[in-house]
């Protein structure tokens, strides 16, 4: 039984089947079809033990942003705290949380509730040809900051010119936590903002938008109290998935530093 699923899922690429669900459905329900296919690419992968809750939400992040290539399409979410961003307007914002499912979705109501657009720190893989970011079903394609050594220096110069910056204070899900964006809203004056999406049983998309504990950064141990939050939402998030969570101490910035020179080192070696 499991040697023809293996061969189907080959043949049934995630693309395939996007394809199929854009030529064979309306918009208004494609966001639908994608949960049901995510649903059951979950099982699909549990009955050879795979992770089903892992699989279920990782694939919906696929198939948004593969979906959103071919056109915009509806999705339902909802909003609470929209007001924590014009608390303070003379402060730029850093809309920063960690890596975990849904984590780009909260970009949607930003612009659909017409806030100023934030210029996105984003992986390589994550850029369009033209480096831009897609944006869950929507038209709309976001500027961005390929994360790199460089990516300080740029988010620095956009948050003094007032224009915000969205970010994650972790390279990977559940890896380690840096503390290199939050000291540099301490230094330059400007706020955090934490943000982030949960998925109901009905589909509908909850995205929360609110301060930091500690927004303005302003000494080393208010930073630390703000990676301490980060911390904990990851390890709720990893337990959630079936996930172990790893005892990972968040990062100073010279640690992080010194790790990515290290990197650099070991490549220039090469």
């Amino acid at each position: 039984m499991k040697w023809p699923l293996k061969r189907i899922a080959g043949w049934l690429t995630l693309l395939r089947q996007v394809q199929w669900v854009a030529r064979l459905t309306p918009r208004k329900s494609w966001y639908r079809a994608a949960l049901v296919a995510c649903k059951i690419q979950g099982i699909l992968v549990s009955w050879f033990g795979g992770n089903r809750l892992l699989t279920e939400a990782v694939m919906l992040d696929h198939w948004l942003v593969e979906l959103t290539r071919i056109a915009p399409f509806p999705i339902p979410w909802t909003i609470t705290g929209a007001e924590v961003i014009g608390a303070d307007p003379t402060r730029p914002i850093l809309y920063c949380w960690i890596h975990e499912p849904l984590a780009e979705f909260p970009l949607r109501p930003l612009l659909e509730r017409g806030f100023a657009e934030p210029v996105v720190v984003a992986d390589p893989g994550r850029i369009t040809a033209n480096g831009q970011l897609l944006v869950a079903g929507m038209p709309q394609r976001l500027t961005t900051i390929t994360a790199n050594l460089h990516a300080l220096a740029r988010v620095r110069k956009y948050l003094q010119e007032g224009v915000p910056v969205a970010c994650l204070a972790d390279a990977k899900m559940g890896g380690p936590l840096y503390s290199l964006a939050l000291r540099l809203v301490g230094r330059i004056g400007a706020r955090v903002i934490f943000l982030w999406a949960k998925r109901r049983a009905d589909g509908t998309i909850d995205v929360t938008f609110a301060h930091a504990p500690r927004p303005y950064c302003e000494t080393k141990e208010a930073v630390q109290e703000n990676l301490a939050y980060l911390h904990e939402a990851q390890t709720r998030m990893l337990k959630s998935l079936g996930q172990q969570p790893q005892l990972l101490q968040p990062q100073l910035e010279s640690d992080f530093l010194s790790e990515r020179g290290q990197r650099f080192s070991q490549r220039k070696t090469r």
